[in-house]
């Protein structure tokens, strides 16, 4: 059903970190996607490159910001690719701005100021239900549903400090629904502390509705699994682009703009779309002609302001903390 993973070089001792940046002809990506979404684009990069070798390091999206700023002083990484552009605008000190010729393919609204970061896809949220798990195998129709005491121990969200795509759904659903729901939805979730924790929980039926992203939950619908059902909330849903940057400093910064131009391809984005169901940024993707998920035109999506969405994660997570500390 779910497509082999393949093993990853992945190099955590710092010493070995700094001694494989320092070399000619290697790049090393930080990333936050899942481990067969790297592994096939890297195979396709060194395929096309191969005189340039990846390596990579694979953390949550806020870890890695953190762990670009704290190596500040002295870059291990060269590129990230990729999360939510809400937590990447952050961070932006922690960037270099590179003007890609393909950013004219992507709207202007994912774009970074100065070419500080550049959009790849973007994630739709929705819920992931387990028809063999939820309560009478009604799955919920939307997101005050999930404030219903039925629902207690039987949602699964993933940490939103450490996973952006979360961040942006519980700070969209706080948006739409107000405080007093969230902090309902809070006390009967179960928090994890990966995004996959999360969708592979449902699937595997410890679970009965996880919050979740489009991509993750349709891999098991379009696998055979059945049970599986994606629920687009009736009160409208969040979009969550995420795009790239270059590290600033970066050891390799010739290397790691040819790595991001490949990502930023039509052909490359084309390609993670059909084999893991990212909706690509670029407007010259028909998304609707490689798949039969719905058309982002027939989706109710609640637009959500970025840069103030960046601007109160702060507060957002402290408040997030507090609830969950009290429950």
């Amino acid at each position: 059903m779910i497509r082999n993973l393949l093993k990853l070089s992945v190099f955590l001792i710092l010493g070995g970190l700094w001694s494989f940046a320092a070399t000619a002809g290697n790049v090393v990506l930080y990333s936050s996607n899942n481990v067969e979404t790297v592994n096939a684009v890297v195979d396709q990069f060194t395929k096309r490159h191969p005189g340039i070798k990846v390596s990579v390091v694979r953390a949550g999206t806020g870890a890695l910001m953190q762990r670009i700023k704290a190596e500040a002083a002295n870059p291990l990484g060269d590129i990230f690719w990729s999360g939510g552009l809400s937590t990447i605008s952050e961070f932006r000190e922690q960037l270099a701005p590179y003007a890609s010729p393909q950013a004219g393919s992507v709207p202007a609204a994912y774009r970074g100021p100065d070419g500080l970061w550049l959009g790849t896809n973007t994630h739709v949220t929705v819920l992931m239900a387990n028809l063999r798990q939820v309560p009478n195998g009604q799955p919920p129709s939307g997101w005050a549903d999930l404030a219903d005491p039925k629902w207690k121990g039987k949602i699964v969200i993933p940490d939103p400090e450490r996973s952006s795509a979360s961040y942006v759904a519980l700070y969209g659903l706080q948006q739409l629904l107000g405080d007093a729901a969230l902090e309902k939805i809070a006390r009967n979730a179960v928090i994890v502390g990966t995004t996959s924790a999360a969708y592979e929980g449902v699937a595997k039926g410890e679970f009965a509705v996880a919050v979740t992203m489009e991509y993750a939950a349709y891999e098991y619908v379009a696998g055979g699994l059945t049970e599986i059902r994606l629920v687009y909330p009736t009160e409208g849903t969040f979009l969550s682009p995420e795009g790239m940057a270059l590290i600033k400093g970066g050891k390799n910064p010739e290397d790691a703009r040819t790595l991001y131009e490949f990502l930023a391809s039509r052909p490359a984005q084309t390609e993670i779309f059909k084999t893991a169901y990212r909706r690509p940024l670029r407007s010259d993707v028909d998304v609707s002609k490689l798949s039969d998920l719905p058309a982002l035109s027939t989706i109710k999506v609640v637009t959500l302001d970025e840069a103030r969405m960046g601007a109160d994660r702060a507060a957002f997570i402290a408040r997030w903390r507090h609830i969950i500390g009290t429950r």
